[in-house]
């Protein structure tokens, strides 16, 4: 006797393999407004002054996106951990752009202070602890609601990081230094830093760890710190940079206060290509700390380079390092008065249709690998039927039927083989 093929119909709404992954999702500008809920808050903890500081953030989502389960992009802005804000210039325009990719993107505030003693190795790594710490937070915040409510429709498996120079700092620290790394120097046991690298900044019980991270003008405390099989990074970096070294060098703070031996983007790159950790590695020549800032064809090189990384790690598109143009794509809105593809019966134990295809549309069949296992051009106006039969002969699980339109995906059906 013949399996049944369950199809649930999913129009315009993204599944992790389907429309999220539809060679546009994720690369080019699909949607020309973006929302932002503004001031969220994801946790407190004790800050320099031993007051409850509370953490918040915004999260930019692409405007009339109805797709579910999308990836999360997690950014932290700059500022020497002594100022600067999640509305600052260096990540704003930054999450705006991502967002109307169709990330979901959230920019966050944390812990700022510095405690002015000498020397500054200690106070300035126990301020880069608190924010780490509330990074992590953070994190855990959208595991914990994407567990519940899911208000903001993210893939809890699809979340990454990344920042600007101090913010780059804290997505490195985040991908490679481990419990047993913090430096000695550092006490954990000061109030607003119990709880060791996790913290206690809040919710708890869920994971703190990304798929991946990027970082512009940031650095790392030891190369040593970096591991074989630890998060693929994408790397941004003046070679002029008299901030923030480019290799390895002594940090002072404003140039003039001495804190501590650092290794840059440059230093890293090279213990990247040791471990065989994958990464992309942007060398901005000539420029100095945070080039994006106020240069527009530096910043298109970084979005571009940025989304080229993280649609490779979320879709498995190929790893491309290099810059390409930013395509704008005309989206069909949710609610347009049109036919959208419909396949059906629910379930077909053999011949599925096609209702609302258009002469020329592609209906493809095929496994969660990719692999092709049926597909025929629709010749009849409006319907088409696709030999189903194949599946009857796959051991049960998870298919994917999809119908595009000039070779853009117009539709995604998950058909479950019980």
């Amino acid at each position: 006797m013949k399996k049944a093929i369950t199809a649930f119909v999913i129009l315009h709404v993204a599944t992790l393999v389907c429309a999220q992954c539809d060679g546009n999702r994720y690369r080019n500008f699909m949607f020309s407004e973006v929302v932002k809920t503004a001031d969220i808050v994801y946790g407190e903890n004790l800050n320099l002054e031993g007051a409850m500081e509370v953490l918040n953030m915004d999260v930019y989502e692409p405007a009339g996106d109805v797709s579910e389960e999308r990836a999360l992009v997690i950014v932290s802005h700059g500022g020497f951990f002594l100022t600067g804000s999640k509305e600052g210039e260096d990540v704003v325009p930054l999450c705006q752009d991502l967002a109307r990719m169709g990330y979901v993107v959230a920019s966050i505030n944390y812990r700022l202070g510095i405690e002015f003693e000498t020397p500054l190795n200690e106070p300035y790594g126990r301020t880069v602890m608190r924010a780490l710490q509330d990074l992590r937070a953070a994190i855990r915040w959208f595991r914990q609601d994407a567990a519940g409510a899911n208000s903001f429709g993210i893939d809890p498996e699809e979340i990454y990081t990344g920042g600007v120079s101090a913010g780059g700092f804290m997505a490195i620290h985040l991908a490679y230094l481990d419990e047993d790394e913090i430096p000695a120097y550092i006490d954990m046991s000061a109030p607003g830093l119990e709880g060791g690298i996790e913290g206690q900044s809040g919710n708890p019980g869920f994971s703190s760890e990304v798929n991946a991270i990027f970082n512009i003008s940031g650095a790392i405390g030891d190369t040593a710190w970096i591991d074989p099989g630890e998060n693929p990074v994408c790397l941004f970096h003046g070679d002029e940079d008299a901030t923030v070294p480019f290799g390895s060098d002594t940090f002072f703070l404003f140039g003039i206060m001495e804190v501590v031996e650092l290794d840059g983007s440059g230093s890293m790159n090279e213990k990247l290509d040791e471990t065989g950790i994958p990464h992309c590695f942007e060398i901005n020549e000539g420029y100095g700390h945070v080039p994006h800032l106020g240069n527009d064809a530096v910043y298109d090189t970084t979005l571009s380079i940025i989304s080229n990384f993280l649609s490779h790690h979320i879709c498995g598109d190929a790893l491309d390092c290099s810059y390409r143009e930013l395509e704008t794509v005309t989206r069909v809105p949710s609610g347009a008065a049109i036919s959208l593809p419909l396949v059906y019966p629910v379930p077909s134990e053999d011949m599925l249709f096609c209702k609302g295809c258009e002469q020329g549309d592609l209906m493809v069949l095929s496994d969660l690998s990719g692999r092709r296992l049926g597909a025929v051009v629709v010749t009849d106006s409006g319907r088409a039927a696709l030999n189903a039969g194949a599946l009857t002969q796959q051991v049960p699980g998870i298919y994917l039927l999809e119908v595009y339109r000039e070779g853009r995906l117009l539709s995604c059906h998950k058909a479950v083989q019980q």
